[in-house]
């Protein structure tokens, strides 16, 4: 093939990459659009018909489609809160949006540990070693080339990770109490009849999405619609028992209590 011919081919690749680009938006805006109509029911707002188990839910998207999704939650939200009551006694629910990165970041600094965390972390994940010369011993350094910088130390025996999830983890109540207040707050102003817990991408791995879950149930009331916007996979199984895959690759954590949104509103679209 001619010089001529991968310059064509490379422009139009180019000439493609907007058209994925659109079908994300496009499959992105579909399903935000469906998620208005499923959440604007009385019953998702009320928190019925979930079988005893708390309101808790998922909506999972593809990593690639994180901007995306995090330009759709404020017109989301602006469409709840503007919607038309159903009947005289009906009003429109106030949205509480909780950005798990923002909530983590004041939790440090109440904690005056912020700065000093920015300041330390280079040290803290240790000196940055390389992967050995060619015919030196391998076999601590699998998966990377000899002589090429290889990755941070397992996360167990990484200081900066030991200090944040010791700090933001289940084991430790102080997530559970700024997630108690922002709600106590919201709820006292009326400015809470669901919640959207957003940024668990960017928490991970000091907060993990299943043991937010676990802890949630303890935060807001059981029949308070709370929704994990979730950049990976959440799959039901056969046993009922769901797996949550982050970013669609990281290994899953089970997790069997939240209802997926995605099944909920394409089983809305089909009905």
């Amino acid at each position: 093939m001619s010089l001529g011919d991968d310059t064509h081919g490379a422009q139009g690749e180019a000439r493609r990459l907007p058209r994925r680009q659109d079908d994300a938006a496009r499959d992105i805006e579909q399903d935000f659009d469906r998620l208005f109509q499923y959440m604007r029911s009385r019953y998702f707002r009320n928190g019925e018909q979930t079988g005893g188990e708390p309101a808790n839910f998922i909506y999972a998207y593809r990593p690639e489609q994180e901007l995306e999704v995090r330009r759709r939650i404020p017109v989301l939200v602006s469409r709840l809160q503007g919607m038309d009551p159903v009947d005289a006694q009906d009003a429109a629910p106030a949205v509480l949006v909780i950005d798990l990165y923002e909530l983590a970041i004041r939790i440090m600094k109440d904690d005056d540990v912020f700065d000093e965390a920015v300041e330390q972390e280079p040290d803290m994940h240790g000196e940055e070693p390389y992967a050995p010369a060619a015919g030196d011993q391998a076999g601590a350094y699998s998966g990377e080339q000899a002589g090429e910088p290889y990755a941070w130390p397992e996360l167990q025996n990484d200081d900066f990770y030991r200090a944040l999830a010791g700090m933001l983890g289940p084991d430790n109540d102080e997530l559970k109490e700024h997630l108690e207040d922002r709600y106590r707050q919201a709820a006292e102003n009326h400015e809470a009849d669901m919640v959207f817990l957003t940024g668990i991408g960017q928490v991970y791995p000091y907060i993990r999405a299943h043991a937010l879950l676990n802890r949630v149930q303890d935060v807001f009331p059981e029949h308070t619609p709370v929704v994990l916007f979730f950049p990976g996979d959440y799959e039901k199984t056969a046993t009922t028992v769901s797996v949550m895959r982050l970013f669609g690759r990281l290994d899953g954590d089970n997790y069997y209590r939240a209802f997926s949104l995605n099944t909920a509103i394409m089983e809305g679209v089909r009905a």
